[in-house]
C-alpha cells in the first residue's frame, strides 16, 4: 500500500516527537510541573537519525561561526544565519520552530500559544571547545525585537559517546542557595525542555576536557503576553565571576550596583504598568510562596 502524503511527512521528520500520545504527554507535563530545580523535562532519544550526521556539523575553523570572547563563556563558537547551516542541521532548527514542535511544547509544559524566534537571537548552532565554560546564569526574559517574553529553552545535543568525565555537563542550580541540583550528561539525541526565568539558573561549570568538542543546538520560545510574576528584564545575570583586583575590582563592583539598580527599576516598572500593578504583585508574591512550600508541584 502507498503511504500517504502526512505518513510521508512524519516519517521524514528529524525530531521523533510524534511518538507521544495524549497519555504520554500527559504523563511529561506532570513531569514538567514537578521537575527540581525549576520545570524541565530531560528527554533521550529524540531524533530519528544517528551519530552519522555528525560528520556534517561544522568543524571550529568554519567560516559561519561567530565567538564569544567574554570570561562567562570562553571561545564559544555560535552561529544563527540559517541559509549557512548545514544539513540537516538547518531543517532540524526548522522543524524545532515547527507547529508540531510547538504544539508538543505547549502541551507538555502547559504553556499556550508559544511563539518561536525566526532570527534565533543566542540560539542556533552552539559548539565549545577544550577548556570551554558557561557560567551558571539566568537568561533575559524581554525580547525587544518582537516585543515578546522569554518561557522556554530546547537545547538539542550532538556529541556522541559523551562521558561526564569530559566536562560540560548541563547543570541546574537552586536560586536561593546556588547549590547544584541537577546534571544532565549531553549525549547525542537528548532533548532538554526548560522554563527559563530569573530563577532558572543553569550552565555548565566544569571546563571541557581536552580533545573534545561540546556541541548542541538551541532554540528559544516566547508568548506575546507577560508572565504574571516577575521573571527578568532584558539582561542576562550571571551568577558566578572569575575573580578582580586593582581597578577591575571597582569595575566589578560598580557593575554589581548599576545591575541591582537596573533590576530595581524594571521590577517598579512593571508595578506601575496599569495592566499589573498590585495584581502583578500579589500573583508574584502567591506563586513564590506555593513553589516554596511545593504546592504547584504536587498537585496532579
Amino acid at each position: 500500500m502507498q503511504a500517504s502524503s502526512a505518513e510521508t511527512a512524519m516519517s521524514d521528520e528529524l525530531l521523533d516527537v510524534r511518538r507521544c500520545d495524549a497519555r504520554d504527554r500527559a504523563a511529561l507535563r506532570r513531569d514538567f510541573e514537578r521537575a527540581e530545580p525549576f520545570p524541565h523535562l530531560v528527554l533521550r532519544d529524540v531524533l530519528t537519525v544517528g551519530p552519522e550526521i555528525l560528520s556534517s556539523f561544522p568543524g571550529p575553523d568554519w567560516e559561519g561561526w561567530l565567538k564569544f570572547e567574554d570570561e562567562y563563556q570562553p571561545g564559544k563558537l555560535f552561529a544563527t544565519e540559517l541559509p549557512a547551516i548545514p544539513e540537516p542541521f538547518r531543517r532540524l532548527l526548522v522543524e524545532m520552530n515547527s507547529r508540531s514542535f510547538l504544539v508538543f511544547l505547549e502541551e507538555v509544559t502547559g504553556i499556550k500559544a508559544l511563539i518561536p524566534d525566526p532570527y534565533f537571537e543566542g540560539g542556533g548552532l552552539h559548539s565549545s571547545g577544550p577548556g570551554g565554560i558557561l557560567r551558571p546564569h539566568t537568561d533575559f526574559h524581554i525580547y525587544p525585537r518582537l516585543r515578546l517574553y522569554r518561557h522556554l529553552n530546547a537545547l538539542l545535543y550532538l556529541n556522541e559517546g559523551w562521558q561526564r568525565e569530559y566536562g560540560g555537563l548541563l547543570e541546574f542550580y537552586d536560586d536561593k542557595s546556588n547549590a547544584k541540583v541537577k546534571e544532565v550528561v549531553p549525549e547525542f539525541g537528548t532533548l532538554v525542555v526548560f522554563r527559563t526565568d530569573d530563577q532558572s539558573v543553569h550552565g555548565f561549570s566544569e571546563p571541557i576536557r581536552d580533545g573534545h568538542r561540546r556541541n548542541s543546538m538551541a532554540t528559544y520560545y516566547y508568548t506575546s503576553e507577560e508572565s504574571s510574576d516577575f521573571s527578568g528584564d532584558y539582561t542576562t545575570y550571571w551568577r558566578t565571576h572569575t575573580p578582580s583586583s586593582g581597578v577591575g575590582r571597582i569595575r566589578f563592583a560598580l557593575y554589581r550596583a548599576l545591575l541591582g539598580l537596573s533590576r530595581g527599576f524594571s521590577l517598579a516598572a512593571h508595578m506601575v504598568n496599569p495592566h499589573h500593578g498590585v495584581r502583578w504583585l500579589r500573583t508574584g508574591l502567591g506563586a513564590r510562596k506555593r513553589a516554596a512550600t511545593g504546592t504547584d508541584r504536587t498537585q496532579a
